[in-house]
């Protein structure tokens, strides 16, 4: 074949047209990708590759789907081991490490990177029943956050479906907020939200003189309350001392700042909802802590 290009998956048939033998296909010089479907050993396993290798084996009608299209919206996702293709009819096993789905309705075609893909409400859907509330509305933010779709575009497609996930989907798209700039701020805010407390605006602009000089992770405004979290970045001997500076002249100016880190979150949660609701009551503000964040942000390690 004249356009036969071995850094992009092929099949067999293309490279035996091209005078590439299969002894040649199973040396050093190329790597099985997918039975049939190959490709230079020199390009990196990416997502896009094996998705790509996938479409080239499925029929024209399939579409990328479930942790696949996840990852392919959201690239820092975490992904399958398997690449996940979605249809509107029956088809045949397609062999490992391709994992198939078949619907019975028909699914709108998006595109990414050239290949076809559930779009972002879509594959929302899909992952509500495979992720935990936390763990699909912390997608959500992540697809708002790279203007997939907007927070009020989702709520009204999953309200609009009548299938599979629908309550999981709806429950966690109400949940969805735009600004959140990372997986621990929405699961901070997750924390707080889901133990009752008032919630609080994300990434709120702090302002001296109409001019954003900082912004809050989450904050109650109303209250003069704000919780950070620092991720390892915060470590750095520059930023740190940034952080002092900025969060003295916030307490001068009369705002409490809680500050947690990983271990905060996934080791103490029950110390962070106090600290949030003891500094709530102290500016004034009624607050009941429900149990219920608990189903959600348990210590690691604790089972019993």
């Amino acid at each position: 074949m004249s356009d036969f290009d071995p850094f992009r998956p092929f099949l067999t048939d293309w490279a035996t047209t091209a005078g590439v033998s299969r002894r040649e296909l199973a040396g050093p010089a190329y790597r099985r990708i997918f039975h049939g479907v190959h490709i230079s050993a020199a390009v990196p396993d990416t997502l896009v590759v094996r998705a790509r290798a996938a479409v080239l084996r499925a029929p024209a009608h399939c579409r990328l789907s479930h942790e696949t299209a996840g990852q392919l919206w959201v690239p820092s996702w975490p992904s399958s081991s398997d690449v996940h293709l979605a249809f509107s009819r029956d088809v045949k096993s397609m062999g490992e490490g391709i994992k198939t789905h078949r619907f019975t309705y028909e699914m709108e075609k998006w595109t990414r990177h050239g290949l076809p893909v559930t779009g972002p409400a879509m594959t929302f859907i899909h992952l509500a029943v495979r992720f935990d509330l936390v763990g699909l509305v912390c997608f959500g933010d992540r697809l708002v956050a790279r203007d997939a779709i907007t927070p009020e575009e989702l709520v009204s497609a999953v309200e609009a479906w009548e299938g599979h996930g629908r309550r999981a989907a709806t429950a966690a798209a109400r949940l969805v907020r735009a600004r959140s700039e990372s997986v621990p701020e929405t699961q901070s805010r997750l924390l707080v939200v889901l133990a009752g407390l008032p919630e609080p605006v994300c990434n709120h602009p702090y302002l001296v003189g109409g001019i954003e000089r900082y912004r809050l992770d989450l904050a109650w405004v109303e209250y003069k309350v704000a919780l950070e979290y620092d991720g390892r970045w915060h470590d750095e001997p520059e930023q740190r001392q940034k952080d002092e500076a900025r969060r003295k002249e916030m307490r001068d100016a009369g705002w409490i700042i809680i500050v947690i880190r990983a271990e905060h979150l996934y080791d103490f949660p029950d110390e962070v909802v106090r600290e949030v609701a003891d500094a709530l009551r102290q500016r004034g503000c009624p607050v009941r802590v429900r149990a219920t964040y608990q189903r959600w942000f348990q210590p690691r390690g604790k089972i019993a």
